[in-house]
């Protein structure tokens, strides 16, 4: 159930928002909360991951001056997952079917280190 709500929260949030020229609308990225730390979907990996704990779930609120991705007062949860090498303060992983995890990285990391990470996790091998 978790796991169609979420793919439910992140298609909503990838494809229902935009920002091409118009001032009221969003560019809702899907994110992630855990213990006050906003993480950002790069794309996926096939990489093994642990499991770990429940992280909340931003929805995208497309409309009006502060349009954007927002965590609500009672936001849904996902269960997240650490991916070997890697910290759980810098990125985690969300568990899309059996074998694909979207690949959620920091925003308090500079834009070449979450980039980076995002690379090495998409490139890797099992």
């Amino acid at each position: 159930m978790r796991a169609a709500v979420l793919c439910l929260v992140l298609a909503a949030s990838t494809a229902g928002c935009s920002d091409t020229g118009s001032t009221g609308s969003a560019d809702c990225s899907a994110q992630i909360r855990e213990s006050g730390v906003v993480y950002t979907s790069y794309g996926t990996t096939r990489r093994d991951a642990t499991r770990h704990v429940e992280a909340d779930v931003a929805q995208c609120d497309d409309i009006g001056p502060d349009a954007g991705s927002v965590f609500p007062d009672d936001p849904g949860q996902v269960r997240t997952w650490v991916f070997d090498g890697y910290s759980p303060s810098d990125v985690l992983g969300v568990q899309y079917g059996r074998t694909v995890f979207g690949v959620f990285v920091a925003d308090r990391l500079h834009p070449d280190v979450r980039e980076r990470i995002y690379r090495e996790l998409s490139d890797a091998e099992p």
